[in-house]
C-alpha cells in the first residue's frame, strides 16, 4: 500500500466531476488499499478518490469509535471501526435534517458546520464489484454526503452561507501553499 498526496482546494480536480467505474480490476483494489491507507495517515474519516487527484467514483471511509463523534450520546453504532468502499455511489433516499460540523481533507484545519440530511440510505459497489445498500445516520450519514459531493465534483463551503464560503477561501488562498494545476 502506498500513501497517496492529498490534493487542497482550489485545486480544479476538486470541483470535477468523477467518472464511473466501470472496471473492477486489480488496478482499482489496489487503489482502494491506497486510498484507505492515505485516509488512516491523514487521520480522516472519508476520502473521495478527487481528493488524490484521481476522477473516479470511489469514496473510502472508516469512522473510529471515540465516545465522542457522534449525536448518538457515545454509544458505539454498528458502523465505527468497519472499513467501508463505496464504488459509484447513490443516495437513494433521504430523511429529516441535521446540522454538523465538518472539516476536510482538502481544506487543512477548517471546520465549520453544514446542515446534511439525518439519514441516507445509498447503494453502490466494494471495489470487487458487489453491489451492496446501506442506510446510515449521524456521522456515518454525514460523512457519506460528505464524500459523495467531493467525487460530484461539491465541495463542502458549496454547502454554506456566502459569508462562510468566502471566509473559507480567503483562509485557503492565504495559506499560500496550494497546488492549483491539479
Amino acid at each position: 500500500m502506498a500513501v497517496l498526496k492529498v490534493v487542497e482546494w482550489p485545486a480544479k480536480v476538486l470541483e470535477t466531476p468523477a467518472s464511473e467505474v466501470k472496471v473492477f480490476n486489480a488496478d482499482l483494489i489496489t487503489f482502494v488499499a491506497d486510498m484507505h491507507e492515505t485516509m488512516r495517515e491523514s487521520n480522516g474519516i472519508g476520502l473521495a478518490a478527487n481528493q488524490v487527484g484521481d476522477l473516479r467514483r470511489v469514496v473510502t471511509i472508516e469512522i473510529p469509535h471515540s465516545g465522542k463523534d457522534d449525536s448518538s450520546d457515545g454509544e458505539l453504532k454498528w458502523w465505527h471501526n468497519k472499513r467501508f468502499t463505496f464504488v459509484n455511489p447513490v443516495i437513494i433516499k433521504k430523511e429529516g435534517t441535521i446540522k454538523w460540523q465538518e472539516g476536510c481533507l482538502s481544506f487543512p484545519d477548517i471546520f465549520d458546520f453544514v446542515d446534511r440530511a439525518a439519514e441516507v440510505w445509498v447503494k453502490a459497489f466494494d471495489e470487487n464489484g458487489k453491489e451492496f445498500e446501506v442506510h446510515a445516520d449521524g456521522l456515518f450519514s454525514v460523512c457519506i454526503q460528505h464524500e459523495i459531493d467531493h467525487i460530484d465534483g461539491i465541495v463542502f463551503f458549496k454547502r454554506m452561507s456566502r459569508l462562510k464560503a468566502d471566509r473559507i477561501k480567503t483562509k485557503m488562498l492565504k495559506r499560500g501553499n496550494v497546488n492549483v494545476e491539479i
